[in-house]
């Protein structure tokens, strides 16, 4: 069986999971793949000719700034959170890229790729840094060597500045200070 390139690009075209489409000037679909059934139950025949505010329904006025620049000729990539008919939702990324022909918009290719996956990992990954800043705060309590002056007690810094005891411990720690006078001190005094 010798297949035409058109019947090859339309099936690979068909199996691309992302929504792949061409728009005219008048906002009508001529064309589109079958991931539209999956992402909002319409096969490629119930596409043809629908409108993009009939697809899109509530989501059309905020896509509409990105369809109005796209068909004064800009390309336009920007992301969005579709919901599903399923009730769920996919976060996208969605390309409209200008059809150009002797200076004169035709109309618009979308291509709009769920990237649900990378926007759950990048909320796991900011939870990992979260947890991560949680610990390092707590680790930030003194610990280890510090230097400390054997005449006068103060502590030097991380800078190298010499700072009281009372004041390094205060600015490393959770712990606060209260002064008094120990019984061995106390009987100098009395003396």
């Amino acid at each position: 069986m010798v297949q035409t390139l058109s019947q090859i690009a339309l099936r690979v075209v068909n199996h691309i999971p992302a929504m792949v489409a061409y728009w005219d000037r008048s906002q009508r679909c001529v064309f589109s793949n079958n991931a539209y059934l999956e992402w909002f139950g319409k096969t490629p025949e119930q596409m043809v000719g629908m409108t993009m505010k009939e697809l899109l329904g509530p989501i059309y006025e905020k896509n509409l700034p990105y369809i109005l620049a796209a068909l004064n000729g800009q390309k336009q990539v920007f992301e969005r959170r579709i919901p599903l008919p399923q009730g769920n939702h996919r976060d996208t990324i969605a390309t409209y890229t200008p059809d150009i022909v002797d200076g004169e918009v035709l109309g618009f290719s979308v291509l709009v790729a769920d990237v649900t996956l990378l926007r759950e990992r990048e909320a796991a990954l900011e939870q990992v840094v979260r947890e991560k800043e949680e610990v390092l705060a707590q680790v930030r309590e003194l610990t280890g060597l510090l230097p400390v002056c054997a005449w006068c007690r103060k502590v030097k810094d991380d800078d190298g500045y010499w700072l009281q005891f009372e004041e390094y411990v205060k600015d490393h720690s959770k712990a606060e200070f209260t002064h008094g006078i120990c019984p061995d001190c106390s009987g100098k005094l009395k003396e």
